[in-house]
């Protein structure tokens, strides 16, 4: 107990407190360390660093401030600028459908046919829909010289085979395709971008389905006797993707959004349009 005692009430050594009183005798300083200085130029260094640091933080929160207004500004003026070319558009549009009403019924005829040639109008009629999903599962197996061959997972649908049987769709006489709801044109692209198949720049979500208006029987017929029908045999025998091919009575396919007409000619009053064959889409 009388060590303890001492430990607690004298923690300092004894000759230290001695060196220390004797020191303090001569007139100097108790202790010859610069423990005290060197904490203090330490505390100096972290305020500093601190005081330096929070400067730096709200110079960085005046600059995103600063910057996020600048984005909003650009937003605003950019909406502005989209909100005007909309009513311009409009006011447009409903000059175009006054010349059209005062087109006589050839005129009428030949620009309506145009229209859905270019998949500007929304066409219903007979035809048949084919349907494609993934593989359950694993991935298929290799075939040489198949244009499917080297990729990572061959039990996927696939842009290259939607371009196949698209491209096969209209050798068989479609008159229309849409996919997912996308009408086909003959300025649509079918991509693949990372893991997801694009049609008109639009992601597609699976399963797939590709519509065709048209006479369904003959389509149906000649389509499985085309290489795009041996090909989609293929995918479903050697890759397992699922397929589905059946006629419809009656399909509604979607005009085709953000179609841009590149070139035009006016047409004189009283001329009649000339009669332009359509021409098969090839879809790329």
């Amino acid at each position: 107990m009388t060590l303890l005692t001492s430990m607690l009430e004298r923690p300092l050594d004894p000759g230290y407190q001695a060196a220390a009183d004797d020191r303090l005798a001569q007139g100097l300083p108790a202790s010859t360390g610069t423990r005290r200085t060197r904490l203090l130029v330490a505390l100096l260094l972290i305020g500093l660093m601190i005081g330096v640091s929070t400067a730096e933080l709200r110079d960085r929160d005046g600059t995103r401030a600063t910057a996020r207004g600048d984005l909003i500004r650009q937003i605003e003026d950019r909406q502005a600028v989209v909100d005007e070319r909309d009513t311009t558009v409009r006011g447009l549009q409903q000059e175009v459908d006054a010349a059209t009403a005062q087109l006589d019924p050839a005129q009428r005829k030949v620009l309506e046919d145009r229209r859905v040639t270019s998949g500007l109008a929304a066409v219903t009629g007979p035809g048949v829909r084919l349907t494609l999903d993934d593989a359950p599962g694993g991935t298929g197996t290799d075939a040489d010289g198949d244009p499917r061959t080297g990729t990572t997972d061959e039990g996927r649908v696939q842009s290259r085979d939607m371009q196949l049987i698209t491209n096969g769709l209209w050798a068989a006489g479609a008159e229309a395709i849409s996919i997912n709801g996308q009408r086909l044109t003959s300025r649509t692209a079918i991509r693949f971008a990372g893991e997801a198949i694009l049609v008109n720049f639009r992601p597609l979500t699976r399963p797939y389905t590709i519509e065709a208006i048209g006479d369904s029987s003959q389509m149906q017929t000649t389509f499985a006797e085309s290489a795009a029908g041996s090909y989609l045999t293929g995918l479903r025998n050697n890759y397992g993707i699922q397929t589905s091919l059946t006629s419809q009575d009656e399909l509604r396919l979607p005009s085709a959004a953000n179609v841009s007409t590149r070139e035009a000619t006016a047409v004189p009053a009283g001329a009649t349009l000339p009669r332009v064959t359509p021409m098969k889409k090839e879809t790329s």
